[in-house]
């Protein structure tokens, strides 16, 4: 039984092995080629002392100690027998270094673990404890900053893992007090490094290609590219599946580790979002009551185009946003994109507009033979406002009222806003009668109802009326500039006994001639 499992965890160690993109590996440029560096007493062993560094390491700057039992520092090492620690502030910078037998690459990626404490028995004065690890070609300089542990208060022994990409290539690591983080005192931080692992491990480069998922569906996929000099590559996942595609996946948060040949590990969260899809409908209502020539406009946005949407249960795809030629009524539409990720319009409502319908038309006929001023009246409701008021060829208009007609037979047109058309005929006799403004002689104001008001009768086309009545002594009983209004033989209300009274009345004719004509006029009760 154990050589059987055995057997069978070579097995799975093998497929971990071959099963992950490997590609990278082929892409390297063939002068930068990169690989794992082993750390030189990476226990950091040496005689405790001040000023030194350990056994193959050196001083950088200033004066590292080589711990425990220098200066009131007595914790034991975490791994081995001595440690290294530094003390640091705005400008007192200690650190060691160490000249690797490999460069440091730009771009690539490498990790290394330790042991960090904040030794706070070198003074009481001290803030922190906080390392600094940088890339050098000299024994002397930090060219570049390439990891910063940040402030840690740790009094025991804690494991810190860092991992950094070079911009330069550098032959010698540091490893020194953080000042760029120091409190503001002459010595501010304080920190012991021990149990290095011996080797920095170059970490591969991982890359995703996510598709997202459609709403409400499994269909999310991810595919992994790792690039680095330890293939071939292991993807794990969560759930035990190894491989570096996946597809049919619901939206969500996806575990995966990376493992390469030099043992190093990434372990890392996927997300796969749920697809941005969505769709808005725009109606143009069009026609009439009844017509097909409504529309419908689709505004897609997210998912993968191209499109296709599909009215009203349709089982043939259209291609368009554009729905031409509809009835009024609901509609539901379904748009799936590229990726089979469907989005459901329902309930757009198209609406009839109102019934678009005559109500009713009356002509006022030409006042004499020469006017032309005969007067159609049409009102109309329903439709889509605003109407137009029309006459072929004569007359197009926003106003109901069509006025100057000439005697003939004529064709009238009601358009509303979306073209719906009421049309009808009618006739304005020519008139006969010469033109004039007749003034009666005599009126009776009994109240029987019968030639009760003493007002003109105009059978012209005229304009600036004016007409006047006085009494016998010239004294003004009523004036009007309405031809319509008259007379009810009264001053203010009150009744006037029979006899005569005199007018006058003056106005333009319908060739804008001044005319006045005057008279008397007999009251009778």
């Amino acid at each position: 039984m154990k050589l059987k499992a055995g057997y069978n965890r070579l097995v799975t160690l093998f497929r971990l092995l071959f099963i992950c993109s490997i590609t990278g590996m082929l892409m390297m440029p063939a002068t930068l080629v990169g690989q794992d560096i082993g750390i030189r007493n990476p226990s950091l062993e040496g005689i405790p002392s001040q000023y030194r560094a350990p056994g193959q390491w050196m001083v950088v700057s200033s004066t590292p100690d080589i711990q425990p039992g220098v200066t009131g520092v007595y914790k034991p090492a975490s791994n081995g027998s001595t440690y290294s620690a530094f003390r640091g502030g705005p400008h007192w910078l200690e650190a060691i270094a160490q000249k690797l037998n490999t460069d440091l690459l730009p771009d690539k990626t490498y990790r290394v673990s330790f042991d960090l404490y904040f030794a706070r028995g070198y003074d009481s004065a001290t803030c922190y404890g906080a390392l600094a690890i940088y890339g050098a070609t000299t024994l002397t300089d930090t060219l570049e900053l390439l990891w910063q542990s940040g402030a840690f208060y740790n009094t025991e022994w804690e494991r810190f893992t860092a991992e950094f990409t070079p911009h330069g290539q550098y032959s010698y690591i540091v490893f020194g007090g953080d000042v760029r983080v120091a409190c503001d005192n002459a010595y501010g931080i304080a920190l012991a490094l021990d149990n290095l692992a011996d080797t920095l491990r170059e970490v591969p480069k991982i890359s995703y290609d996510i598709v997202p998922s459609c709403k409400g569906v499994s269909t999310g996929a991810v595919r992994i590219s790792v690039q680095g000099t330890y293939p071939p590559f292991a993807c794990e996942w969560e759930d035990s599946t190894i491989a570096d595609e996946r597809d049919k996946l619901p939206a969500g948060d996806y575990i995966v580790t990376i493992h390469a040949r030099n043992g190093v590990t990434v372990r890392d969260t996927i997300t796969v979002p749920e697809a941005a899809f969505d769709g808005h409908a725009a109606v143009t209502l069009a026609g009439c009551t009844g017509e097909n020539r409504n529309r419908i406009l689709l505004n897609t946005t997210g998912g993968t185009g191209p499109y296709e949407y599909y009215l009203n249960g349709d089982r043939q795809a259209r291609l368009s946003p554009e729905f031409d030629n509809l009835y009024a009524g609901q509609y539901d539409i379904i748009i799936k994109d590229a990726k089979g990720c469907l989005d459901t319009i329902y309930d757009i409502h198209v609406a009839d507009p109102p019934l678009f319908t005559l109500l009713g038309s009356s002509l006022q006929q030409m006042s004499c033979a020469v006017t032309n001023d005969a007067i159609l009246k049409l009102a109309a409701t329903g439709g889509v406002p605003p109407y137009t008021y029309s006459i072929p060829g004569l007359v197009s208009q926003g106003d109901s009222i069509i006025r100057n007609l000439r005697g003939g037979n004529y064709t009238y047109h009601i358009t509303d806003a979306q073209d719906c058309d009421i049309a009808g005929d009618f006739n304005v006799p020519v008139a006969v009668n010469k033109c004039a403004v007749l003034v009666p002689n005599a009126f009776s104001p009994d109240g029987d109802g019968v030639n009760d008001v003493f007002r003109v009768k105009v059978f012209d086309r005229i304009s600036d009326f004016r007409m006047s009545v006085y009494n016998r002594w010239g004294q003004l009983m009523f004036v009007s500039t309405d031809a319509n209004e008259g007379w009810l033989g009264d001053l203010k209300g009150q009744a006037l006994p029979s006899g005569t009274y005199l007018w006058t009345i003056s106005y333009l004719d319908n060739t804008h001639q001044a005319i006045q004509q005057q008279g008397s006029v007999i009251l009778i009760k």
